[in-house]
């Protein structure tokens, strides 16, 4: 009965191995860019614990404004490169930008209370602006 047991508990343990890592369980320094054509212009609602759309592609020159459609939350840039101006924890009605993204590259952010610096998919408000 026991080694009946162990048989089991081992294939649950070598099929709960077989999950693979994509969107936003990953968890690391650079998120995946998204595909599609650049837009112009794009609008990230800050919501209860997540941004939507999370990773924005942007076209080199266009921009990023976030709204906030609830409170509590912040949008801090972190790593390199970076954009300014941050927003600290604000409430509903709160808008950030639009902010012009000149330079080509990754840009991530997160917030302050809800995510962690420098690691894309850690905590759950973390995102990154795709300038291409």
């Amino acid at each position: 009965m026991q080694r009946q047991f162990l048989s089991l508990a081992g294939a649950l343990l070598a099929l709960a191995g077989c999950g693979s890592v994509t969107g936003s369980s990953h968890t690391s320094g650079t998120p995946e860019p998204p595909s599609g054509t650049p837009a112009l212009a794009v609008t990230v609602e800050v919501r209860s614990n997540y941004y939507n759309p999370t990773n924005p592609l942007v076209a080199v020159g266009g921009t990023v404004t976030w709204n906030w459609i609830d409170s509590g939350h912040s949008v801090t840039s972190d790593g390199s490169p970076a954009f300014t101006p941050n927003a600290p924890v604000s409430n509903a009605g709160t808008t950030l930008g639009p902010i012009v993204f000149a330079t080509a590259g990754t840009y991530s952010f997160h917030c302050s209370i809800h995510g962690v610096a420098g690691t894309y998919g850690s905590g759950t408000m973390t995102g990154a602006v795709f300038v291409q």
